[in-house]
């Protein structure tokens, strides 16, 4: 696996930075993302396709939302998604696809998910949509980044 470039990032940050995310949000970031973020904060990847068996189509991520310096920030989404229910605290928004649909890390196993919000079930709880609306993506943030590739790629997969 090698380096995915990004294009389009928001001012660099520092660590007090990922410090006050951590903060907010109660919880440690993993090592990788810390040092992904300290070198760039959001942007467009060049490589911005996943591609699974556990997916029909490849998802194509827009962008990764910033920590600071840019809006909506990586906190200001989270922190309105739990205001909402529409995420459980433990899943971090990270980056979206282009139909508004969320890639998150989750804080507790520090896999990455895909997080569907458009599949609100009225017959059901918050935790029951919640559930249904998450769905594995890979073991660690590390492995997502480097594990996203080319449009031009697609059709070798």
């Amino acid at each position: 696996m090698f380096e995915n470039a990004f294009s389009d990032d928001n001012a660099a940050i520092t660590s007090a930075d990922l410090d006050h995310l951590e903060s907010a949000i109660g919880k440690k970031l993993p090592t990788p993302f810390r040092n992904h973020y300290l070198k760039y904060n959001g942007g467009v990847p060049e490589r911005a396709y996943w591609i699974s068996e556990d997916f029909f189509d490849p998802i194509e991520v827009a962008s990764f939302r910033s920590i600071a310096y840019g809006e909506p920030t990586l906190l200001s989404t989270y922190q309105m998604m739990l205001e909402k229910q529409v995420l459980p605290a433990h899943l971090l928004p990270f980056a979206n696809d282009w139909g508004g649909n969320f890639f998150c890390l989750n804080l507790d196993t520090e896999a990455v998910s895909y997080f569907t919000t458009d599949s609100f079930d009225s017959d059901l709880s918050s935790e029951e949509n919640q559930a249904q609306s998450e769905k594995l993506v890979c073991s660690n943030f590390l492995r997502f980044v480097q594990g996203l590739i080319d449009e031009d790629d697609l059709n070798e997969e």
